[in-house]
């Protein structure tokens, strides 16, 4: 796992090589809506690219974490189905679902009964690199996404900014390398002030939501650790009430303020007010600010960082960051 999380960078130059057969059987016309239809590791990629949308692009994207589609969805739309192993059965179920709609559509997998039924379908596919755990290829999955999405006339400049990135994080991921030790290894440090402790992670819903969605299912899978996401501004009217009781649970809390350069300054405000206001309800505050000159080199930079700590953590809590108990306990009861 710690030879992946570091290969991160070089999974993001993959990304045009990876989508090259299917962006040329792609048609260049700017669809209503990039829908992206995936579950788990599958779907990040998703959201990184919603809010890059959001915040720069010419078109909308949905993330649809469900076995049931948007009734919404028209030919106009783009779909990509995500799923790394080809396997998982929401986004199977999705696609059979959206067969008769006969809009233009794309699948992102390493291979298995997804791709199978593309190919049999006319489908284009992005086939990844096998081997992997689905988080472990998140590079090569939004890099592959980015390209379709710059193609489709949905984001810009796709290929030279994911280079720009991966010089940036080749840099970034030296200075969080296993090899670094403790004093000068800021994930190991964050880890272990992080341990024994359950983790909000907060961010503002317009910039680093994303991050803190990896965050919390990195610390889940890899560190088998509790965590959750609450978002700005919303979190402020409600969620600031209930760190109250029980106490002796508020009082082992910790809250991960992800912090974008360009939060609306409101929204600067309302994170320092919410440091304090949480400081004296006993809990503790990291803040960890995300680091870059693009909106996407920062989102990035905010994966791979959040990515180390969860090894980290993982080693701290003495489990195998690898494997999934309690995921493929529940794969193997619903396949009864």
């Amino acid at each position: 796992m710690a030879g992946k999380i570091e290969g991160f960078p070089a999974q993001l130059r993959a990304g045009g090589i990876i989508s090259a057969e299917a962006v040329r059987r792609i048609e260049p016309r700017r669809p209503r809506s990039l829908v992206v239809l995936g579950m788990g590791g599958s779907a990040i990629a998703g959201d990184l690219l919603r809010v890059l949308a959001d915040r720069e692009g010419a078109v909308p994207v949905h993330v649809v974490r469900h076995y049931e589609p948007p009734s919404w969805i028209t030919p106009e739309d783009f779909l990509v189905f995500s799923s790394y192993s080809g396997e998982t059965e929401e986004t199977l179920t999705a696609f059979r679902a959206l067969t008769q709609v006969r809009t233009r559509a794309l699948v992102l997998a390493s291979g298995g009964t997804l791709v199978q039924r593309a190919q049999g379908e006319g489908v284009p596919v992005a086939l990844l690199p096998a081997g992997f755990p689905p988080r472990a290829a998140l590079g090569y999955s939004f890099s592959a996404l980015a390209h379709v999405a710059h193609h489709l006339g949905a984001l810009p400049d796709a290929g030279a900014r994911l280079e720009r990135a991966a010089r940036a994080l080749d840099k970034a991921a030296t200075a969080c390398s296993p090899d670094v030790i403790q004093s000068r290894n800021p994930a190991k440090q964050l880890a272990i002030r992080l341990r024994g402790r359950p983790i909000v992670l907060v961010a503002d819903k317009r910039t680093a939501e994303p991050v803190a969605l990896r965050w919390k299912g990195q610390f889940n899978e890899n560190s088998k650790h509790l965590a959750w996401v609450s978002v700005l501004p919303e979190m402020n009217h409600n969620e600031v009430d209930g760190f109250v009781n029980p106490g002796a649970i508020v009082g082992r809390i910790a809250a991960v303020l992800l912090r974008d350069p360009s939060d609306h300054p409101r929204i600067v405000r309302r994170f320092e007010w919410l440091a304090t206001y949480l400081r004296q309800r006993k809990v503790q505050v990291e803040t960890v600010v995300l680091e870059g000159d693009d909106p996407m080199l920062r989102l990035l930079w905010g994966v791979s960082r959040g990515d180390f700590v969860s090894f980290y953590l993982a080693l701290l809590n003495g489990v195998d960051p690898s494997t999934l108990p309690g995921v493929n306990a529940l794969k193997r009861a619903l396949a009864k």
